[in-house]
This record gives C-alpha cells, sequence and structure tokens, in this order.
C-alpha cells in the first residue's frame, strides 16, 4: 500500500488510534540507545561492551564484531574492580537521522542519534544526587542486527577520518551539501573531491575533480574554496572566478564556513545540476583523503 495513502488513513480522525501509536513507538535503535545507557546505570560491563566493541578491517573495510571471549575480555577491562559512584540518566528529546552514508561493506547506514541527557550522580545513598543536563550527539551503526556506536575517533586513529553529509536541491537545480560531522579535524589542502555520475565514472568535462583548498601546484592554481583568504593573487582570482560562476565552468564550488583552513561541520559544497552545470539525480559526490586514498564520504545527489 502507497505509503502517502497509510498516512492519510491515520490523519482521518481520533478513532484510528492505532496508526498514531504506532507513531510513538520506539525505534529499534532507540531500543538500543536506551540499553546501552541503561547497562551504565546498571554497570552491566558486558552489556556495554556489546555497544562499543569492533574492530574495522581497512583492507577489506568491514566491521568485525566481537566474539564471546572479546567481550568478557572488553567487560573484566572495563570493570577492573573501580565501584564508581551511583548514577542514573534521563532521556529526552530524542531523534534520529540516517545520514546516508554505509562507513562499512558490511554495514547499514550511519545514523546520528541527538537527544538531552539529564545525569544524576552520588557516592551513596546517604548523600543527595547531583544532577547536570546536556545535549549528546552519537554516531551509530547495525551490524549483523547489531547496533554499534560508530566512535571513529576511537577505532581509526591515524587512518582516515570519515565525513558525514546533507544533500539538498534548490529551486534552480543546484545541489547543496553540507558537512554535518568529520571524525576527526585534517586541513583542507589533505582533500580532494570527485563527481561521479550515475554509472559510478567521473565526470570528466571539467571540474569534475581536483583539490579543494586553494594551492599553487606546478606553477598552476588550483582549488575550489570561494572562501580563500589569503595573499595569492592567482587564488584570489579563482576563487572570485568560482565565485562569480553559475556551474558553466565550475560544476562543484566549496565554502570554508568557519574559515578554519579545515574540512570541518557547516562547511558547504555547490554541485550545479542542469541548465548550467552537468550533475543530475543519481549523481554522487565523493571525497578523498588524500593522505590514505581512502574516500572518507560520499554525498548522493536526490
Amino acid at each position: 500500500m502507497n505509503k502517502a495513502y497509510i498516512l492519510a488513513i491515520c490523519m482521518l480522525g481520533a478513532s484510528f488510534v492505532g496508526c498514531i501509536e504506532e507513531e510513538d513507538k520506539p525505534s529499534d535503535l532507540e531500543n538500543a540507545f536506551n540499553s546501552f545507557l541503561d547497562s551504565i546505570t546498571n554497570k552491566n560491563h558486558r552489556e556495554l561492551c556489546k555497544y562499543t566493541e569492533f574492530t574495522l578491517d581497512e583492507e577489506n573495510n568491514t566491521i568485525i564484531l566481537a566474539n564471546n571471549a572479546e567481550l568478557d575480555e572488553c567487560a573484566e577491562d572495563d570493570s577492573g574492580g573501580v565501584d564508581y559512584e551511583q548514577i542514573k540518566i534521563t532521556v529526552s528529546d530524542y531523534s534520529e537521522e540516517n545520514l546516508d552514508y554505509k562507513p562499512a561493506n558490511n554495514s547499514g547506514s550511519l545514523y546520528l542519534v541527538s537527544a538531552t541527557i539529564k545525569v544524576c550522580n552520588r557516592e551513596d545513598n546517604s548523600e543527595p544526587w547531583d544532577c547536570d543536563s546536556d545535549l549528546l550527539d552519537m554516531d551509530w551503526v547495525k551490524v549483523g542486527g547489531q547496533w554499534l556506536w560508530w566512535d571513529s575517533d576511537l577505532e581509526q586513529g591515524e587512518a582516515a577520518p570519515i565525513a558525514t553529509f546533507f544533500v539538498e536541491e534548490d529551486s534552480n537545480n543546484v545541489y547543496h551539501v553540507e558537512v554535518i560531522k568529520v571524525s576527526k579535524q585534517e586541513d583542507l589542502e589533505e582533500f580532494s573531491y570527485f563527481l561521479k555520475d550515475g554509472s559510478g565514472n567521473t565526470y570528466g568535462g571539467g571540474n569534475g575533480f581536483g583539490v579543494i583548498a586553494m594551492q599553487i601546484i606546478n606553477g598552476e592554481e588550483h582549488g575550489i574554496d570561494m572562501t580563500y583568504e589569503g595573499d595569492d593573487q592567482q587564488l584570489k582570482s579563482r576563487a572570485d572566478n568560482i565565485s562569480n560562476d553559475d556551474g558553466s565552468n565550475f560544476p562543484v564550488h566549496f565554502s570554508d564556513n568557519d574559515r578554519d583552513g579545515k574540512l570541518s561541520s557547516g562547511d558547504q559544497f555547490l554541485v550545479y545540476g542542469k541548465e548550467d552545470g552537468p550533475a543530475e539525480d543519481g549523481w554522487k559526490l565523493d571525497i578523498q583523503y588524500n593522505p590514505s586514498g581512502d574516500i572518507i564520504g560520499s554525498a548522493k545527489l536526490l
């Protein structure tokens, strides 16, 4: 049955309470998130390890879940004989967002979970609770039926960062690709981009690939950063040309919106679609981390 038709039925009247109740039912990820927090408050170290203990096979780009022996070892290490203070956690304003990016070949999509967390702790029953509230953002991914906290910094060490994006097309057929999160900060000079068509081929009509940061390479200017604020006149001229272009000559633009010289949250790519640019629905923008050669994120144009 068409989803829009189901939604229309659900909105017809209060008598269809089953539809409304279904909307309020916790998702599979929300249940896992709550179980993760419960394992902290209940000091269930082995349960906690189920959400945190895994390895990334970088050669095959796959996530390997911990086996029972590894979970037992993780639980023993986490407990360590440390009897931490009493704690209770309350969750409000929970939300989850599909970031439309798979961090591994054998994983589902990466999800961003946001929630307001109220954490209260005390030494023992004779003490009053000391509480503090904060906004918590966590990345989660599902592998083999198991949800995992995707803490990229811990897992990758010195390996390539991971980037996630949000894509929105405006009325002028320009795709706005916003950087949502980058697992670790690296200079813009370390990144390249590739605009690929629906068959996965890099667009070869000009500006379909290259470095992101403005820089001189072999005496020629390169880069697509419209917000360049350096002293090189060649690069200033290139930044102006890109800013003033309608996508005909430079179908991919970039804005370092926080001017930090790094690929970071809030930065944005503009990819121009028809009539001025070549991009279409089903194309994608790949971002490469040059030191390792890894594609650290793909933004599908829809």
